[in-house]
């Protein structure tokens, strides 16, 4: 099996990493704004809610536009409407309701771009080899996500604010939207009608029982992902004595160790089935994990991080992936209904282990995210068992 890019591959990847930018930029902007308005730490965490309701309103809406008006006008009109939403964001009053509002709609169109990715990857490339690409373009996402929140450091550092280095998202959509219109690249959108007049895709058929267990799986990874994005700072402080700097920087390890595990991921997805990868990055993450957890030294905390990081990295695309295969043939709706796990994910994995770590510290809470790999693991079997050897090839 061998990786054959196209036109439509690249304009994939590029709308990721667009997107990846604004997603990682984002993060450290939202103290910011709670600096500007005087708010709580909680009202400034309603930014993040309104990221993930974005998201299960996507679920939604992503299946309807790709029936309608295809792929390839869903994504270049989530492109342009992303770009736009982040000037609205930028230039909008910096009062909580107006700021949390806008944020709302750069999730909903946010999301819907990424919903497109992975059922056009996967027509584009076939069962063989879409799980690389879509590793790969998740890959792309994450490595302009370690750039974004550099920039948004340097233009504070010249005293220009977070504005700027968020608008540069704004300008590579133009970038997209100007040499993908003028190459002529477009995604595949499948018929809805054979040549006899039959429909080709039962829009409202139930999905299978197995797709909605690698759902399941989707929804696990992305919650141990986010969870760990977002409390490994605190877990640290609390078992190591790091210094709020030292335990809010480590965080880049994980982001770092997540963009090398997609690249690994990637080359090793374009040979081998995705979930023969799936398990093995479980596995990575799960020893990650053990060793953040177990130690006492900043230091080696900071290794495990890493190591849990590189695990991290291919678990999201390829539970996407596994679903979309899983699907009976459903990949639009699928796709859309994976955006679903997406937000229950964000929205409650975090919650969760924080409401823990309220009870009995966030050291012992943490051990819910290794839970949830072991959990991921059981429904990639699962899976595996129940689908046909032509959906998953051995």
């Amino acid at each position: 099996m061998r990786l054959v890019r196209t036109r439509a591959t690249y304009l994939v990847y590029a709308s990721l990493g667009f997107y990846g930018w604004f997603i990682y930029g984002f993060g450290p902007v939202v103290p910011l704004i709670r600096d500007e308005q005087g708010t709580s730490r909680a009202v400034a965490g309603l930014h993040s809610t309104a990221l993930a309701a974005g998201a299960l309103v996507a679920g939604a809406l992503y299946p309807v536009l790709a029936r309608r008006i295809g792929r390839s006008n869903t994504l270049y009109g989530t492109v342009l409407g992303l770009g736009l939403g982040i000037v609205l964001l930028v230039s909008v009053p910096s009062a909580p309701a107006v700021t949390i509002a806008a944020t709302l709609c750069c999730g909903i169109v946010g999301s819907t771009l990424v919903n497109v990715a992975p059922p056009a990857l996967l027509d584009v490339h076939g069962a063989e080899t879409s799980g690389a690409a879509l590793v790969e373009g998740n890959a792309i996402a994450t490595g302009t996500g370690l750039i974004a929140p550099l920039a948004v450091g340097l233009a504070l550092d010249h005293g220009y604010g977070w504005r700027p280095a968020l608008l540069v998202a704004s300008v590579l959509a133009a970038v997209i939207l100007v040499v993908g219109r003028s190459t002529g690249a477009r995604l595949p959108s499948p018929p809805l009608h054979s040549d006899d007049g039959r429909r080709t895709e039962v829009v409202n058929a139930a999905l299978p029982g197995r797709y909605w267990i690698a759902w399941g799986v989707t929804l696990c990874c992305i919650a141990a992902e986010f969870a760990t994005t977002l409390w490994a700072s605190d877990v640290l402080r609390d078992r190591t004595g790091a210094s709020a700097a030292l335990a809010t920087a480590a965080v880049t390890a994980v982001v770092g160790g997540m963009c090398a595990g997609r690249i690994v991921g990637a080359l090793l997805a374009a040979r081998l089935p995705g979930f023969v990868v799936l398990l093995p990055a479980l596995g990575v993450a799960l020893a990650g994990t053990a060793v953040f957890w177990g130690v006492t030294a900043a230091g080696w905390a900071i290794v495990g991080l890493a190591v849990l990081g590189l695990g991290l990295g291919p678990l999201f695309p390829l539970s996407v992936d596994l679903a979309l295969r899983a699907s009976g043939g459903q990949s639009d709706r699928a796709a859309g209904y994976s955006s679903y796990a997406a937000g229950l994910a964000i929205g409650g994995g975090p919650f969760i282990l924080g409401a823990l770590a309220d009870v009995v510290g966030p050291h012992a809470a943490f051990l819910v995210v290794p839970a949830l790999f072991a959990a991921a693991a059981l429904g990639v079997l699962g899976v595996r068992r129940s689908t046909k050897s032509t959906l998953l090839p051995a």
